[in-house]
């Protein structure tokens, strides 16, 4: 079978549909996508709302409840929702929402009603004690404002986690220890502000560090120990000029990190970030074989156009963004894994999953299409009961229509049966999305690309005391801070969706005084968002290796700063 080229209904470029994934879609026996993989994936995320919460009135079997409780979903949106425990308890039955198929109607413009109807939960959790203010979280404990984590212990304000504990403020980070403030992080102890780092100790403003203790400021480096700006040092050395440092001090730190991160812009950045596979293409991908254009997976075989794969294994899958763990025949879905084989066009689909599509926050269930919240059932379709037999000549009957009568949304994308969810139907606007981290747009633009847009209700809070009269070393800083309402720098004049102003936490007050960190200046959002500049984005290019020419794809821009360099040049210059 030869390669086909087609054009992206969304933003009208060609893209390829390969040999194998004509074979892969016959397997799972769906039509070709119409949408590019770019998009499909934007659109997938536009379905995703990764750390933002709100306020909202939920429900209690019909009745208005008189409290308002957290929730990711927002007060504006048309999803009635119960609190997290209720939604998970047997006081209710999701099969009394079921309702009859109506051909006479596009499939989309019925699951729109209906996803308005049925309630789903306040956030997305599993298996947590006593983590406060979480969501898209499972198996953890303790934690505080932590989204997107899994095993994860004693930690606040950490996203895309997996293992760590005692850990603050940092993303993309896997099994670390007393961290703070760093990106992309493995099997680290006490990093501080680093970057693309693992298996190190006591490395502070660090990058690309490998196997390195006692280092400040470092780039580039494997095994080395009491090494400032890279330069050796001896321990008494190292040690007098650090505690010169004073890095207690807010200046002196800021300092000390333009000098170093000017540092890391001077060496050779290897093309892409990856460890331990076997035929693979994409960024930060680990221990997987033949995974290909996937971003951010751990132990993906077969796979392509996946990402945010946190826990392994997954095989066999294409258009699978978040979670894994066990995910194997899963097209064009979002969130599944432990236990989930042939999931097509989901959403919170997981936990011994087989043969589903179209539905959303199903758990233990198999052979449904088009249901919500159902547990523990086979055979239901919008969330009725069939039989066998009668559930497989509906769905028959319900592609059948899907294909002669097609949704049309607002942008004129025609959505027939193989096509994920619309966007515009979405349970968040765009800009809250995680679709916005990635594909970031203006209202305008989101609107002409078929995205919901809408503005949320924000919280206003009033600053009693203002960044500038912020303690300047933390050895400064009483204990009555936790009293304060402290004002963020950016004072909400940035696009990072400053909160204007924010607290500080018992727990946080006293890791920042054990590591000798200064009291924050910015909004937990803002942090976040700073962060991210340390990530590189799922975005792929042709270029050549600065060094020898030789080409590949990677997620470095060629208008970025760093020297990219292949597997082969970057290896002699570590050496």
């Amino acid at each position: 079978m030869l390669k086909d080229q087609r054009t992206c209904q969304s933003c009208k470029k060609d893209f390829l549909i390969e040999p194998d994934d004509f074979a892969f879609y016959e397997k799972i026996q769906v039509p070709p996508p119409t949408f590019c993989p770019d998009c499909r994936f934007q659109r997938r995320m536009s379905w995703r709302n990764g750390w933002h919460l709100f306020k909202k009135t939920p429900l209690r079997q019909g009745s208005a409840g008189q409290e308002e409780i957290f929730s990711f979903f927002p007060e504006e949106s048309p999803i009635p929702i119960f609190d997290r425990d209720y939604w998970f308890s047997d006081a209710w039955d999701p099969l009394d929402y079921g309702q009859d198929y109506d051909f006479s109607r596009p499939f989309f413009e019925q699951f729109k009603a209906f996803m308005e109807k049925v309630p789903e939960p306040a956030h997305s959790s599993l298996n947590l004690v006593n983590c406060r203010y979480c969501m898209n979280l499972a198996d953890s404990k303790n934690c505080y404002l932590v989204r997107g984590a899994t095993f994860t212990e004693d930690s606040a304000y950490l996203i895309w986690d997996h293992g760590s504990k005692q850990c603050m403020d940092g993303h993309m980070t896997d099994h670390c220890d007393l961290s703070y403030g760093s990106v992309n992080i493995e099997h680290c102890y006490k990093a501080f502000f680093s970057a693309d780092c693992d298996s190190c100790q006591d490395v502070t403003l660090c990058q690309d560090c490998v196997g390195c203790n006692n280092c400040f400021g470092c780039v580039g480096l494997r095994k080395k120990s009491y090494c400032i700006f890279n330069e050796q040092y001896s321990r008494e050395e190292y040690l007098k000029k650090i505690a010169e440092m004073d890095l207690g001090s807010h200046a002196a730190l800021q300092q000390a990190q333009d000098t170093a991160r000017a540092l890391w812009k001077t060496k050779p950045h290897k093309f892409m970030h990856e460890w331990k596979n076997v035929n693979v293409s994409g960024d930060y991908i680990y221990e997987s074989k033949n995974a290909l254009h996937c971003y951010r997976v751990r132990g993906a075989e077969d796979c392509k156009h996946t990402q945010n794969i946190l826990e392994k294994s997954v095989k066999d899958c294409r258009d699978l963004s978040n979670f894994g763990e066990g995910a194997e025949l899963c097209y064009e879905t979002l969130i599944s894994g432990r236990g989930a084989s042939n999931i097509r066009f989901c959403s919170q689909v997981m936990v011994n999953v087989k043969d589903v599509e179209y539905s959303i926050f199903c758990r233990n269930v198999s052979n449904c299409f088009a249901c919500i919240g159902v547990r523990n059932k086979q055979y239901c379709i919008f969330n009725k009961q069939y039989t066998r037999e009668a559930y497989f000549a509906e769905i028959a009957k319900i592609k059948s229509q899907m294909t002669e009568m097609p949704y049309t949304d607002a942008a004129g994308h025609e959505y027939k049966y193989g096509e994920f969810f619309p966007s515009e139907l979405s349970p968040f606007p765009y800009r809250i999305s995680e679709a916005y981290e990635f594909f970031p747009m203006n209202q305008e633009e989101a609107k002409e690309r078929g995205f919901l847009w809408y503005e949320t209700a924000r919280q206003k809070h009033a600053a009693t005391l203002p960044a500038a009269k912020l303690p300047e070393h933390i050895k400064e800083a009483p204990d009555t801070i936790l009293n304060e309402v402290l004002g963020c720098v950016h004072a909400e004049q940035c696009d990072q969706e400053c909160t204007g102003a924010f607290r500080i936490i018992p727990e946080e007050l006293t890791f920042l005084r054990r590591m000798q960190i200064p009291l924050p200046r910015l909004c937990p959002n803002c942090r976040h968002y700073e962060r991210l500049k340390l990530r590189n984005p799922p975005h792929f290019y042709h270029r050549q290796c600065a060094k020898c020419g030789k080409e590949f794809e990677t997620s470095y821009s060629p208008d970025r700063q760093e020297v990219i360099y292949c597997e082969t040049c970057y290896q002699q210059e570590i050496a």
